[in-house]
């Protein structure tokens, strides 16, 4: 698997999007979404979404800068915060070929989702992440989604938007399995956050125990 340290300015902030997300009003599973700003020393100067691990922290990836509470970023895009929640979703694992829907807010700070199905392939968007192994899928996200929640249709968290693929970066890349791809929607999977938990409880030991709401694999 090529890295692609190329595609890490051109995509990993979502400057732009990759079709036209939805909004909606109300949904008692999307609705878990919510949105985060970057701290001081540049307040409420950038958004993005997170959603929350268990009930005492919440994550998002961590090209969102200060965000307040902050206390670990992970070697990949992921960061976690200090965020007090009665109730937290279920995450697992998601399965190539399944529904997934990726839910966060626009720059307008509307409520959106993009629909469309988990690709079998994966990527590594820089080499210095070592193995850190990003999921893909086809439908759309928009700038403000980065950290957001992606659901599978059970409802379950299967991991956080990244980034994208433009049409211009797919054309750039020799990769095949994505070349004639309408889209490409980049999100860090379960696994790859659970394991950055991991690290952050060997090293910190935080008195929150690891969550015991995650569903069988």
């Amino acid at each position: 698997m090529r890295p692609f340290k190329s595609l890490v300015a051109a995509s990993v902030l979502i400057s732009g999007c990759n079709g036209m997300p939805t909004a909606f009003t109300q949904d008692p599973v999307f609705d878990q979404a919510f949105v985060v700003h970057s701290g001081a020393p540049l307040p409420y100067l950038m958004m993005g979404t997170a959603i929350q691990w268990n009930e005492d922290y919440a994550v998002t990836v961590k090209h969102l800068p200060y965000v307040s509470g902050a206390v670990y970023q992970g070697q990949g895009d992921v960061q976690f915060f200090k965020h007090k929640a009665n109730g937290v979703p279920m995450w697992r694992s998601y399965q190539p070929g399944e529904e997934l829907t990726s839910v966060g807010f626009n720059s307008a700070y509307i409520s959106v989702k993009g629909t469309g199905h988990a690709l079998p392939a994966m990527v590594r968007l820089d080499a210095k992440e070592g193995n850190v192994m990003y999921g893909t899928h086809d439908g759309p996200v928009a700038k403000g989604m980065s950290g957001g929640p992606v659901f599978a249709a059970d409802g379950k968290v299967v991991g956080i938007t990244v980034a994208l693929l433009t049409a211009n970066d797919l054309a750039r890349i020799k990769r095949p399995d994505l070349a004639n791809q309408p889209r490409v929607s980049i999100f860090l999977p379960y696994n790859e956050i659970n394991r950055e938990w991991t690290r952050y409880m060997a090293q910190a030991k935080p008195a929150t125990p690891v969550p015991t709401n995650l569903a069988a694999n």
